[in-house]
């Protein structure tokens, strides 16, 4: 699959707990990735769960193992790339080309914070990354060290990226109209999601304009997100009007994080709002872990 076409198709949240790590499967590297990388994104603590190292064979080419990678690039909390290069050729430092294309994808879709790049070699590096962020690591002379920095310098990124995102939630809460904050608000209260207005004539359509354009507004921010309902042909042509009860629309991860931030924000001084934002807060996310 081209990676363009696949990022287009597949939102980037809700996020995995996991790190998708781009490194050589030379036998060298073994030992790095069982002793120090794997244990070290084990020991990081995101949310209430123990991340994960999520690492793709890429010597088995097919489609899936391509759908994996990018997958994996495009939905698991961060990346992390190992750059140490693998042999040389003529004084010349060679490293993995599968590594630095996934490198490429990362730095073309992913936030900065969300792309870890190391190395524990002093080879000169590639004019592409010479402008990288590459972080200095010593896996083999200092395992229990290297895994320690492995765990640390995760939680650092993760908390960069929590600030990045908070700024992002604060501008989403920022833009709501207040029709559109009336709608967050009735989807966060509905367990089934809210429905557009039904327009079986003018009148209908004149009345519901507002509310549908504020549904339209909140997907186009990621706000809310459709889900369709299952239906037969023979349902759909014996009644067409039925179009409309095939959709709802729910809160994002996004949406809950918009909510939260501005009923906190604006409204949060009231008793009955700021229970049921808690209430929100505690269930967890309607659309996931953002």
């Amino acid at each position: 699959m081209y990676p363009q076409n696949y990022f287009a198709l597949f939102p980037p949240f809700p996020r995995k707990s996991k790190v998708f790590v781009a490194m050589s499967f030379d036998d060298r590297f073994t030992e790095r990735y069982e002793k120090v990388i794997a244990p070290g994104i084990r020991q990081v603590l995101e949310k209430g769960v123990f991340l994960e190292p999520h690492r793709v064979d890429a010597r088995r080419i097919s489609d899936s193992v391509l759908t994996e990678i990018l997958d994996g690039i495009s939905n698991d909390i961060l990346v992390l790339a190992d750059v140490t290069s693998i042999g040389s050729v003529d004084g010349r430092a060679i490293r993995n080309g599968n590594v630095m294309y996934e490198i490429g994808l990362a730095h073309a879709l992913r936030l900065p914070e969300e792309v870890l790049v190391v190395r524990s070699d002093s080879d000169p590096l590639l004019f592409d990354l010479a402008n990288v962020r590459v972080n200095q690591f010593d896996p083999d002379g200092d395992p229990e060290g290297s895994k320690r920095w492995i765990a640390e310098t995760i939680a650092e990124s993760l908390n960069e990226v929590d600030q990045r995102r908070s700024l992002t939630v604060r501008r989403g809460a920022q833009s709501l109209d207040a029709k559109s904050w009336t709608l967050l608000m009735e989807a966060g209260m509905q367990k089934k999601g809210i429905q557009p207005s039904r327009s079986i004539n003018m009148r209908d359509a004149l009345s519901n304009v507002e509310r549908n354009a504020s549904i339209l507004r909140l997907l186009d921010l990621g706000a809310l997100q459709t889900i369709y309902a299952s239906i037969t042909p023979e349902q759909l042509a014996s009644d067409e009007s039925r179009l409309e009860e095939l959709m709802e629309y729910k809160l994002t991860a996004f949406g809950e994080a918009v909510l939260l931030y501005a009923g906190e924000k604006v409204i949060g001084t009231s008793p009955d709002v700021h229970q049921m934002l808690s209430d929100m807060d505690r269930n967890g996310a309607k659309g996931g872990q953002l």
